[in-house]
């Protein structure tokens, strides 16, 4: 688990940032890709290498929770200390991926 200077939210950006990626692999989707999140919000399942419509229904929803925790985060702790958050949490998913598997994380970008 990561540290954070605001513990609250930093674990709230977490949990939704670890669940998406899983569900990417569940997916066969690169995240970071660009332009991929605008189709994941668009419903654009040609989207994944794996279908799986529960997992990318879930996957949409959690990016949705994502977009909207970064909202309330930037409003609450500010826009630095949210760009912040992310950087840690991106890292540290990327660390963890790179540990099983070269593919399939999410870019520093991404989040």
């Amino acid at each position: 688990m990561t540290e954070f200077k605001h513990t609250h939210w930093g674990r709230q950006i977490e949990n939704v940032a670890h669940e998406l990626s899983r569900l990417a692999i569940v997916c066969d989707i690169e995240l970071g890709t660009p332009g991929l999140a605008e189709r994941i919000l668009k419903n654009d399942e040609s989207v994944c290498g794996r279908r799986d419509p529960a997992a990318f229904r879930l996957m949409r929803r959690h990016l949705v929770a994502l977009y909207s925790l970064e909202v309330g985060a930037v409003d609450r702790v500010g826009p630095e200390d949210t760009r912040e958050m992310l950087d840690q949490i991106s890292a540290a998913i990327v660390e963890l991926r790179q540990t099983g598997s070269s593919s399939h994380s999410i870019p520093k970008g991404m989040l």
